[in-house]
């Protein structure tokens, strides 16, 4: 899966980066990186209404090593093409790309106390 310095018992996994700009962020996953998406709120989402988040690369190899560093099972790895914001807009070309779904307690193993707070801070009101 991935390799570790010789005298080495374990190398730490990257740690997610969040990004101001979306684009910033698809760029640094482009490029193997492990981007930290926004966080959204889904209303009729697969695991029920709540706040989602998601680690993104282009290298799944650097994902599953994170995710198996973090107790989350391979299985989750998903495919899902990245946009390539360096091509032109009205040719924009697909890059491959992965992700692994963050929601309810797995959302701690990635995004800081402080990003979940102001996330559940601004939760939509449920629809009566």
């Amino acid at each position: 899966m991935f390799s570790t310095p010789d005298g080495s018992v374990s190398v730490p996994p990257d740690i997610p980066r969040a990004f101001e700009r979306r684009a910033d962020g698809f760029r640094h996953a482009a490029g193997g990186g492990l981007w930290l998406a926004p966080l959204v709120y889904l209303e009729h989402a697969r695991f029920g209404p709540g706040w989602y988040g998601k680690v993104v690369s282009a290298d799944p190899n650097r994902l599953l090593a994170w995710a198996v560093s973090k107790a989350i099972p391979q299985r989750a790895l998903q495919f899902k093409s990245l946009p390539d914001l360096d091509s032109p807009l009205h040719r924009r070309r697909r890059l491959p790309g992965y992700h692994i779904d963050l929601w309810g307690a797995r959302l701690a193993l990635a995004y800081d106390p402080q990003t979940i707070a102001r996330a559940r801070a601004r939760s939509p009101a449920p629809i009566p």
